[in-house]
């Protein structure tokens, strides 16, 4: 079976998000969707939640891409990444099934689950359990880490993005 050096799917998940993932959730109102959800206490502008992406989401998952990149031994920071794909996958799936209506970043979402699992099979030989256990971990603190930036400086990017 063919199978891709693993580090072509961690990196898979970084070229889709800003030029796809984003401009779907941004095509689809996100702002609008996190404050229906109670993610965010106020409505944000689109440049306070473009903000929040470039400045804490990408530089999450691109600083742990290069951290596996340059010590492939870490493997369990480039499997978060995928791990954060399928988080962020979840996330919009039980959005559309809540709402009954498309989650805005759900197609790509879906191409994260591809990658995901596709990233998984080619390094199913190098898993045990502690690096899955490591891997989920480093998804769910990817996933977190930026949430709680966004909160931290939720003030001065609104001050900015009025």
């Amino acid at each position: 079976m063919f199978s891709l050096p693993f580090t072509y799917y961690v990196f898979s998940v970084l070229v889709l998000y800003i030029p796809f993932h984003f401009f779907e959730e941004a095509l689809g109102n996100f702002p609008e969707s996190m404050y229906q959800h109670k993610w965010i206490p106020e409505r944000i502008t689109y440049g306070h939640w473009m903000a929040n992406n470039i400045f804490f989401y990408y530089p999450t998952l691109l600083l742990g891409s290069l951290v596996y990149l340059f010590f492939p031994s870490l493997l369990f920071l480039g499997l978060g990444i995928l791990i954060w794909g399928v988080i962020n996958t979840l996330d919009h799936i039980f959005y559309t099934i809540k709402d009954r209506k498309i989650s805005p970043g759900l197609y790509t979402g879906f191409l994260y689950l591809v990658i995901a699992i596709s990233g998984l099979i080619s390094v199913n030989k190098s898993l045990s359990g502690l690096i899955l256990i490591l891997s989920i971990a480093s998804g769910i603190v990817y996933f977190v880490f930026p949430i709680i930036c966004c909160m931290l400086f939720n003030r001065q990017f609104r001050a900015i993005f009025k």
